[in-house]
């Protein structure tokens, strides 16, 4: 009878040994997730710095290139000359039939 009672304890013993492992290992998985899910956030929050940081990059290179055009078509059109004749070439447009050359100038 010791025997078994002794065999009990034992095995209460090894029972209550692998709960303690197994919640020590279930504490280390969680631990680990949280890391992972920690440095799987910075990774994404860093990309979508980046991200952004390209997009105002080419939004400003578009804007400064739209600006630039713009600027050569009002620098074209304060010329007198040149503003004249794209005058003269709008008009000789709306004045003329579809299909028909116009003629500009003298």
């Amino acid at each position: 009878m010791d025997r078994v009672l002794e065999a009990e304890r034992d095995a209460l013993a090894a029972v209550a040994e692998c709960e303690r492992l197994s919640a020590a290992e279930l504490e280390q998985a969680r631990r680990e997730r949280r890391t992972l899910l920690e440095r799987t956030q910075a990774r994404i929050v860093a990309l979508h710095a980046r991200a952004a940081q390209a997009l105002e990059r080419r939004a400003a290179g578009i804007l400064e290139r739209h600006l630039r055009s713009a600027t050569a078509e009002v620098e074209q059109l304060a010329d007198p000359e040149r503003r004249h004749a794209a005058l003269e070439r709008l008009a000789a447009r709306l004045t003329t039939a579809e299909g028909q050359p116009a003629r500009v100038g003298p």
